[in-house]
């Protein structure tokens, strides 16, 4: 009842604007009051910008919105210019933090760096990709840079080979209503990228280096990547801050223990082909023997004698996955234990190789660390007077020692090890990207300003 003239008030909806509007109080004496049903941002309600945000956050996008207020009959949902004008804002508000966020962890890195001894803003980071799709048909891929000390993203780049403005303008593309239409959207066309997938990260990495100056005044002086050189040889190549910094490359640790388990995969795998090849070589050659002349009683007694004294007299250990796992996880270890000096790091990683192959006949634990808390079972024996009783579990095959030992030397030169030291990983990189992934799933497309306000939302919160 209004207070005034006594009499009924109607209640109406005015002002629609996606899931805002304005509640209007009506009564006979014309007295009018407008009451918005969330706060208003110059004309537009915060309601509608925390709608799209809170749904962007599920990976639910444009369609996505319209069929849920359809469903729940909620209103009739948003167009697609207003939808992206919310995006646009949402986009803009979310650079301006994340820039701020990227200036203080770049401070913080700097201080940090500092404090271990080098020199301030010349500093170690690792930088990861990551795509929208596995394989090369990705159109949207990542890149960050995150600082090793601080363990935050100080850069990142998303790169897009789509937009879906401009796809609404398919086959349509030679009207004079689309090259209006482009002269000003051009600056804000989510392409951004041209060439394959695999480019992208490349590129996205090249791009934040040579900003690195201009926007934090900071060298990346050491770049910790896997095992993929496209990336640090284009750097290589380019030299982004010319002959004042060198950029060198770091190994991720990581990635040079997945190469161990890869090499040892491969000998099986070449052992296996080998072992096949001779079975098949020695069934021809017995199909052939035995088309010539049946062997007596007496050839096959001597024959049987003869493969019983050929036979091992010692047992040995099968070189099964769980073993190349070890000898990787014994590489890895090798390397954390040892991060500051390469010939203590080289020695570690040579005495689990010796380590395998010793036996009760032929120890060799000369490099395996002494003492009662040694993980060497030998030098624990060793240490508590238990020698004589110590029995040593199988060793691996020797036809297996001279494969291995190659791999140990590919993987143990003073190059690499150079590049180890720190034991630097990309763990960061990608956890990152799982959190990216996590608020923007891969089974769902978004455009390059939807993915790119999530990374800004993670870097927040690493």
């Amino acid at each position: 009842m209004c207070k005034t003239c006594k009499s009924d008030i109607r209640f109406s909806k005015r002002a629609e604007k996606g899931l805002g509007f304005q509640l209007v109080v009506q009564c006979k004496c014309e007295t009018e009051i407008r009451i918005p049903n969330s706060p208003q941002l110059n004309t537009s309600f915060e309601i509608n910008r925390r709608f799209v945000f809170a749904m962007r956050m599920i990976g639910v996008g444009f369609q996505g919105i319209s069929n849920f207020c359809g469903l729940m009959d909620m209103s009739h949902g948003f167009s697609p210019s207003t939808y992206y004008d919310l995006v646009e804002h949402i986009w803009i508000a979310a650079k301006t933090v994340a820039s701020i966020v990227f200036r203080r962890a770049v401070e913080e890195e700097q201080q940090k760096n500092e404090n271990a001894g080098n020199i301030k803003n010349h500093l170690t980071v690792s930088g990861d990709g990551s795509w929208a799709r596995r394989g090369f048909s990705s159109l949207i891929g990542l890149a960050t840079l995150i600082g090793k000390y601080s363990g935050k993203v100080l850069d990142l780049v998303v790169k897009s080979s789509v937009c879906k403005k401009c796809s609404m303008w398919k086959g349509n593309k030679d009207d004079i209503e689309f090259n209006v239409w482009y002269e000003e959207h051009q600056s804000t066309c989510d392409i951004n990228h041209e060439g394959s997938a695999g480019l992208m990260e490349v590129n996205s990495v090249i791009e934040m280096f040579e900003r690195s100056m201009s926007l934090h005044n900071v060298y990346y002086e050491k770049y910790v990547g896997d095992g993929d050189t496209k990336t640090f040889k284009q750097l290589k190549d380019i030299a982004p801050y010319g002959e004042d910094v060198i950029v060198k490359k770091k190994e991720c640790v990581l990635h040079v223990k997945k190469r161990m388990y890869k090499r040892a995969k491969d000998i099986k795998t070449e052992l296996t082909r080998m072992k096949k090849t001779k079975k098949i070589l020695e069934e021809r050659s017995n199909v052939g023997n035995s088309s010539k002349s049946k062997p007596t009683a007496s050839t096959k007694r001597k024959s049987a004698a003869r493969k019983s004294i050929e036979k091992p007299i010692v047992k040995t250990a099968a070189f099964t996955n769980d073993i190349m796992k070890k000898l990787s996880t014994y590489y890895e270890l090798a390397v954390r234990r040892h991060s500051d000096s390469v010939e203590e790091m080289r020695i570690a990683i040579w005495a689990t190789f010796f380590h395998k192959f010793s036996t009760d006949e032929k120890p060799n634990h000369d490099n395996c660390p002494e003492g009662a808390d040694s993980w060497c079972a030998y030098r624990v024996a060793e240490a508590i007077g238990e020698l004589d009783t110590f029995k040593h579990p199988p060793a691996l095959d020797d036809q297996i020692q001279p494969l291995l030992k190659k791999v140990y030397e590919d993987l143990t030169t003073e190059d690499l090890l150079e590049r180890c030291i720190g034991a630097d990983t990309q763990n960061s990189n990608e956890a990152f990207n799982s959190c990216v992934w996590h608020l923007v799933p891969k089974n769902m497309f978004a455009g390059k300003k939807n993915r790119r306000d999530c990374e800004l939302l993670c870097c927040m919160h690493i």
